[in-house]
């Protein structure tokens, strides 16, 4: 379908009856409710999913795709769907369904962000070792975070090569930072925001990478020119660093306000452990009362106990949490995180006990 510059296609609720991709030329799809108030617009890149309202919406919402150049949009509609997929159609039109609900989160968030102007305090959240369960503490963490700021807490995945927060959390990831730094200087706070995937819980979560091959990308200086956009969005971020010390890594620690250290208690991650406490504040200049150590026991009976970990780092543990067996990743199959399957499991409570002190920290418990 040919879309010239200037015109605008105008959708309603036909999300799950066909699908559009923009195939060339640049457009700008807005989405309205009833009243013709403006939700909220994206510039999708050529070869870009063009998310349009589910069909249970009826005439609530309308998309419309105005061509800022000359565009080229394909469109598949159900029965060539039912052609190509067979049985999967089904699956497909629920995968559709779960993109229209993200944007309507996507809206609620910048409606909420908008009404609170605030630079907000950058928490890091690192490790040095693998599979010691930060990316489950991180991502339970802003959740319960989000909880005292619904849709104003941001979670950003830096963990490379394979970030998980979007599969953890039961996401579907439609962009990155990666693929935000590759829009043009005036779209790309637009791409940004839209590459924004909002939970449930209401806390936001932004990719890092899509693709191993983009960790390349990540510079300092890139992801330095996306949180100098996001603190101005939310009221808190969360970054998941994984075990990086890369240059994107050292650029969110120097930045940070609260660095959440997670240490497994086991004999090997404590020297790694004192090597990077010592980084953080022998040459990264982090002060003491920045840094928060959390011990997470990944299995029920650890080789060290807290008094052992503490006497070996000589720092004490601003939380515990305890050995939660598979509950974690019960959850995430279950389509979910274990803060809303269990409230009570052991990774939740400490979720919630991060969440606390992270607050205290930045003097946002009153």
């Amino acid at each position: 379908m040919a879309l010239a510059a200037r015109d605008t296609l105008r959708l309603g609720g036909a999300g799950g009856d066909i699908v559009v991709f923009l195939a060339s030329g640049q457009v700008e799809e807005s989405v309205t409710d009833a009243t013709g108030k403006v939700l909220l617009t994206r510039r999708p890149a050529p070869g870009d999913l063009v998310i349009l309202p589910a069909p249970r919406t009826g005439d609530r919402y309308v998309t419309n795709i105005y061509g800022l150049t000359d565009a080229v949009l394909l469109t598949l509609d159900r029965d060539g769907m039912l052609e190509g997929l067979g049985s999967e159609v089904e699956k497909v039109a629920l995968m559709l369904d779960r993109l229209w609900e993200q944007e309507l989160s996507a809206a609620a968030a910048a409606e909420a962000q908008t009404a609170s102007r605030t630079a907000a305090p950058i928490v890091a959240v690192f490790s040095a070792k693998g599979g010691a369960g930060t990316t489950t503490l991180a991502i339970n963490t802003a959740a319960a975070l989000a909880r005292k700021y619904p849709r104003q807490v941001l979670l950003i995945d830096l963990a490379a090569p394979f970030g998980h927060a979007a599969l953890f959390a039961d996401l579907i990831a439609t962009g990155s930072v990666a693929s935000a730094t590759k829009a043009s200087e005036v779209d790309f706070e637009s791409v940004l925001r839209g590459n924004i995937v909002n939970h449930k819980t209401g806390m936001g979560v932004l990719p890092g990478t899509l693709r191993p091959e983009e960790v390349d990308t990540m510079t300092g200086e890139r992801v330095g020119r996306v949180l100098d956009v996001v603190v101005a969005w939310q009221k808190l971020i969360v970054v998941d660093l994984g075990t990086s010390l890369a240059e994107a890594a050292l650029a969110v620690i120097e930045r940070a306000e609260c660095l959440v250290i997670v240490v497994p208690p086991e004999i090997a991650a404590m020297t790694d452990a004192r090597r990077s406490i010592a980084i953080f504040r022998d040459i990264m200049n982090v002060p003491d009362h920045r840094m928060e150590l959390v011990l997470n026991q990944r299995s029920p009976h650890p080789p060290l106990d807290r008094a052992a970990v503490e006497s070996i780092l000589g720092r004490k543990m601003s939380v515990v949490v305890g050995f939660d067996d598979s509950r974690p990743e019960d959850s995430t199959l279950a389509g979910g995180l274990v803060l809303q399957h269990d409230p009570n499991s052991a990774v939740s409570r400490g979720a919630s006990d991060i969440a606390r002190v992270i607050l205290t920290s930045l003097k946002l418990d009153g």
